[in-house]
């Protein structure tokens, strides 16, 4: 696709050639969002599932870096796993063999397993619809996700994702996540832009933060799409790119 005359910008008040996008969380809602609740409803401590799953701090909760400092610190299997350096299988091992020091007690796998089912993935069409209007106009846009290669097929069928992305860069594909910034430059080398050339999407403040220390824009997305995508309007109106 041909840029809508956009070239790479001095600063951050300059043109925009690439609108990146996460996709859990963006595209699509954000998965296993329910875990407190079966953590209230499993009787384990708060937090606990959450950390024995992804080795995180649970999104919102005291603590959450922001500074835009990228420390991998401990590897956790998750990350290993969204790098493509651990199967599946051996990181459902690691959680099954870690999960009583984590939650006190083993995890009941088929209470988790009708948990994880009933949380399957919706799509965000709002969003899907802005990436389609921005194409049709003209300007460049770039996928770029933390996923796992065995939810390849899953995901990719959840929305037209070939279609709607030339640019599609995957954590497990690439052996790199965010916030590591060099995933962030990958993607912006790919769209022929420098970072200050671009707006990036996430719900994730760990890796809004980080593209930010690159001087990408971002836009930090929350449970209401439509907010996001206004949000995104603004900063495209400001930087001279005219939205219907």
């Amino acid at each position: 696709m041909t840029p809508k005359a956009f070239e790479a910008a001095d600063g951050p008040d300059g043109p925009v050639g690439l609108v990146i996008f996460d996709y859990g969380g963006v595209i699509s809602e954000r998965m296993l969002d329910g875990l407190a609740d079966f953590e209230q409803r499993m009787g384990y401590p708060s937090g606990s599932v959450h950390r024995l799953l992804f080795g995180e701090i649970p999104p919102g909760s005291d603590g959450d870096p922001v500074d835009g400092a990228y420390d991998e610190g401990p590897v956790h299997d998750f990350h290993l796993l969204e790098t493509g350096d651990l199967g599946f299988h051996e990181y459902l091992e690691g959680v099954e063999r870690r999960a009583p020091a984590h939650l006190g007690r083993p995890l009941e796998p088929h209470a988790f397993a009708e948990f994880t089912q009933a949380t399957s993935l919706r799509v965000q069409w709002p969003m899907v619809h802005e990436i389609r209007r921005l194409r049709a106009e003209g300007i460049p846009v770039a996928l770029l996700t933390n996923n796992v290669k065995e939810f390849g097929d899953a995901w990719r069928s959840s929305f037209p994702v070939d279609e709607l992305f030339e640019i599609i860069v995957d954590s497990s594909d690439v052996r790199m996540r965010k916030p590591d910034p060099r995933i962030y430059e990958l993607t912006c080398e790919r769209g022929g832009v420098t970072p200050t050339a671009a707006v990036f999407l996430d719900d994730n403040r760990d890796n809004v933060a980080a593209a930010r220390a690159l001087g990408i824009e971002t836009v930090h997305v929350g449970p209401d799409s439509l907010a996001a995508i206004t949000e995104l309007h603004s900063i495209l109106e400001r930087r001279g790119v005219t939205t219907r």
